[in-house]
């Protein structure tokens, strides 16, 4: 399988992009960096400006904030798979650019990507930050991984 982040111009790319998202603020269901952002907007406005995903209006489905807490359909997980060429990956070995779903409530509801140990992610009341992707909080939360295939 050929994977889009196996190119070394991509990678960089993809720091880069992630680097200018630092510090963006929270925003539910927001993706403009700099101003405001969830997590699913996020990595979704990330992916568009790769050249991964293309933007379109009703790409991102209404979801309220609480939604994962009172729900144990997996929004998120469909969205990706409909929207992404990919492939789901274990828990071991990520490269940089994979996704990772963690589970909060009761359903998968948060998304971080993955690049070099660390998982950039969007979170309520701190915004775009990274943490170590082998941290035991964010590992006991891991659902799904998924790597983007060219």
């Amino acid at each position: 399988m050929e994977y889009f982040f196996d190119d070394e111009e991509k990678q960089k790319e993809l720091k880069r992009i992630l680097d200018e998202w630092m510090g963006t603020p929270f925003r539910h269901q927001c993706g403009v960096k700099g101003l405001g952002s969830d997590c699913a907007y996020f990595a979704a406005r990330v992916f568009e400006e790769i050249g991964v995903l293309q933007w379109r209006k009703n790409l991102m489905p209404d979801y309220p904030k609480d939604w994962h807490l009172h729900n144990t359909r997996e929004l998120l997980k469909e969205m990706i798979e409909k929207e992404f060429r990919c492939e789901s990956i274990g828990f071991e070995s990520f490269l940089n650019g994979d996704m990772v779903l963690l589970h909060y409530g009761k359903a998968a509801s948060h998304v971080g990507i993955f690049f070099d140990g660390h998982l950039y992610q969007a979170i309520e009341q701190v915004g775009v930050c990274r943490a170590s992707a082998h941290e035991k909080g964010l590992r006991k939360r891991m659902r799904f991984a998924y790597r983007i295939l060219k």
